[in-house]
């Protein structure tokens, strides 16, 4: 029998314009009153996490920016964190200054930037709690944005060396894909860091042993559940080792090939509500 449901967020969670389905909303809540536990995992702010989460009524540890960070699903609260050593993070600042290409560090739930553009500045509207009634403007989600924050701070290897706010992510856009790949086979080598893809025009970094799986492990030996009860769902490569490692890893439909070739089943994809699909195959 399984105990725990781990569910990556963009691709998986939620559907292609960001909504959490009312299908996939009810197979959730019928896990919550059996006392299943279901926790998201995500490259995401915490905030972003934890508003997810109380749509959900989830009452389990979850998991942000990549596993840097376990928070409490009540209070949105850091349990723990694991962030960036100052000297990587300054060696990560200067390397992609002089390739000039754009990055931007994550604290918690602070996007930190050199400038702010016209992306950035839309950051925290790509992470809240989406209602298909109401238009992505800051106006109707007040309520939600006042959890971000996004700090201009110019020069970032100058903001590593001058501030010791802790940074739990860094993440690097470009959109000439072939730059991206010649940049990511580079950093990936660095054994001060855990490159992950999180798309064909940005990858992530984290520290060094920080992954979904770690932060996975950390929640499933506070609440005393083995590996063999965890069934993991993803859809991208920064969700390969949470589902390698779960007793049950599923693939999304809509999933990469590189998440398909290891995951031990395909559900459907994240427009046919593939986690309900999940729910009621698995969790009878």
């Amino acid at each position: 029998m399984y105990k725990l449901l781990a569910l990556d967020m963009d691709g998986t969670l939620l559907n292609g314009k960001k909504v959490i389905t009312e299908e996939v909303s009810t197979q959730l809540k019928k896990l919550n009153e059996n006392q299943i536990d279901v926790t998201l995992a995500t490259g995401r702010f915490p905030a972003s996490v934890w508003l997810h989460a109380k749509k959900l009524e989830l009452k389990c540890p979850l998991v942000a920016l990549n596993g840097s960070v376990i928070l409490d699903a009540k209070s949105g609260e850091a349990l723990r964190t694991t962030s960036i050593e100052k000297d990587v993070l300054y060696k990560i600042a200067t390397f992609f200054e002089k390739e000039n290409v754009y990055f931007h560090f994550y604290g918690y739930n602070i996007l930190v930037v050199e400038e702010i553009n016209e992306m950035n500045q839309r950051w925290a509207l790509g992470n809240v709690v989406m209602n298909s009634n109401y238009e992505l403007l800051s106006k109707n989600y007040e309520d939600q944005l006042k959890h971000f924050s996004l700090n201009k701070v110019g020069k970032l290897s100058e903001f590593v060396e001058n501030d010791n706010l802790p940074i739990f992510k860094v993440t690097v856009i470009n959109d000439d894909v072939e730059v991206v790949d010649r940049l990511y086979n580079e950093v990936k080598e660095w054994p001060e860091l855990n490159i992950t893809r999180t798309g064909k025009r940005r990858f992530d970094i984290n520290a060094a042993g920080v992954s979904k799986k770690s932060a996975l492990i950390d929640v499933c030996q506070d609440r005393n559940i083995r590996r063999e009860e965890v069934v993991a769902v993803g859809d991208y490569d920064n969700d390969i080792e949470m589902i390698q490692w779960a007793g049950l890893g599923v693939a999304m439909g809509n999933g990469n090939n590189a998440v398909k070739d290891i995951a031990d089943t395909i559900t459907l994809s994240n427009e046919e509500d593939g986690v309900a699909e999940v729910v009621k195959k698995y969790f009878k």
